[in-house]
């Protein structure tokens, strides 16, 4: 367990010069990098049928015939919202309204109000199971494309899927939600998110998501809807799951997170994902900051402070994030992506709450390392694997099912405004 007394001093004082300094340096460099990230999927992420290539080489070679994600396209969605909020870019607008009519034309099935997990490249339903993780990411995408373009109807489409989750995906007895349903919102025998996971009836990674999405639909419903007859219901459901997370999926230690779980929350895994345990720290921050009660921040800070300490141990000798610990001790020596952008923003997150200088170090040494390994600066976005790790077991894809800018553009978006804000508080 550690020691979050030593790393969480009190506020004292303002930020030093050389602090200052790194932070304009950083903000300025996330713009940069911002920029690049939205010209970079603008350019190459529409096919010629209206729609967005299902995959894309590290080469930047797009495979038509390659089958399309719900999640990909739901996060482009997000980025090209978000990042027409945050720069004002008309191209991510228009961008933003393609992923939009995609997502609602080809992924939403309208006799369920849920979205299919897969289609092919021509737009025919491939895979049709309800995954509770593609619901959360389709509430997250919506919310925000509702903020960027203050569209009533995209907010009511996410309103609607929040209403499907809540009442076919909730656990009724032991709280949170399952992992999946079938087409018809059935149970189904495999409810695994990927290959890689285990077939478990509650994951880490799906109640994470649902977290994330319900404070953005919270958000939301408060800037366009304030009154809306659905926002007691969204704020309830919410707070739900904070406590959910809060008490069952952060490990008793409070510096990591359990990954799969039966119905009634025992454990199955005894497995450390460094980048899952610090975007976690900040997201349930985010979290708390939208439930706005002094209980709920106090938790909040608490717990992202843990979850961002522990993290710490993951650091490598490089100045990046490893991905995990094994239950032997093996560690997983590789920096993937997201789990580079995460930590940037986790570390920097702890450091407005804290102003400890360690944060701030972490921070810049996971910025000076995807600098350094993780960007392809000759024409791609980021590489799935750093430029110094084995990629023999990799796709080295810039786009695909799960490859895509919702961590990358969003790790510049968030970087961008705790500068700011440390800058403005600080000053």
């Amino acid at each position: 367990m550690t020691d979050l007394d030593a790393l969480a001093p009190p506020l004292t004082g303002s930020l030093d010069r050389e602090a200052r300094a790194a932070l304009a340096a950083l903000e300025g460099e996330a713009r940069i990098e911002l920029d690049r990230i939205c010209d970079w999927w603008a350019t190459h992420a529409p096919a010629p049928t209206g729609g967005f290539w299902g995959e894309i080489s590290e080469d930047g070679i797009a495979y038509p015939e390659a089958p399309r994600a719900i999640i990909l396209n739901a996060r482009l969605l997000w980025f090209f919202s978000a990042a027409y909020e945050a720069t004002g870019h008309e191209a991510c607008g228009r961008l933003a309204d393609q992923a939009y009519k995609v997502l609602i034309d080809h992924f939403l099935d309208p006799d369920t109000n849920t979205l299919v997990w897969m289609v092919s490249a021509d737009h025919a339903v491939l895979n049709a199971r309800k995954q509770t993780y593609a619901q959360a990411f389709g509430i997250y995408a919506l919310a925000a494309y509702a903020r960027a373009r203050h569209d009533l109807a995209a907010l009511e489409r996410a309103l609607d899927i929040f209403d499907q989750v809540q009442a076919h995906f909730l656990d009724p007895v032991h709280g949170g939600w399952i992992e999946a349903l079938g087409p018809d919102l059935e149970p189904i025998e495999d409810v695994r998110l990927s290959a890689r996971d285990q077939n478990s009836p509650k994951s880490m990674n799906t109640h994470l998501h649902v977290l994330e999405a319900f404070s953005g639909l919270h958000d939301a419903l408060q800037q366009l809807d304030p009154h809306h007859v659905k926002g007691t219901a969204v704020r309830a459901a919410l707070d739900m799951a904070f406590e959910i997370f809060n008490r069952h999926v952060v490990s008793p230690s409070r510096d990591t997170l359990g990954l799969f779980f039966e119905l009634d929350w025992t454990r199955q895994s005894a497995v450390r994902s460094y980048g899952h345990d610090i975007e976690a720290s900040w997201l349930l921050y985010e979290a708390g900051l939208s439930l706005a009660t002094p209980a709920r921040l106090a938790e909040a800070k608490e717990t992202c402070l843990g979850l961002a300490a522990g993290a710490l141990t993951g650091l490598s000798e490089f100045g990046g994030l490893y991905e995990e610990l094994g239950p032997d001790g093996h560690v997983s020596r590789l920096h993937v992506w997201w789990i580079q952008a995460e930590a940037l923003v986790g570390f920097l997150n702890a450091f407005t709450l804290t102003h400890n200088p360690l944060f701030l170090k972490s921070a810049r040494g996971v910025w000076d390392f995807i600098k350094d390994h993780q960007i392809d600066t000759q024409g791609g976005e980021w590489r799935e694997l750093a430029r110094l790790d084995d990629q023999s077991g990799k796709s080295g894809l810039m786009a695909g099912p799960w490859k895509c800018p919702y961590h990358t553009g969003r790790a510049m978006i968030e970087t961008i405004r705790l500068c700011q804000s440390l800058r403005a508080t600080w000053s």
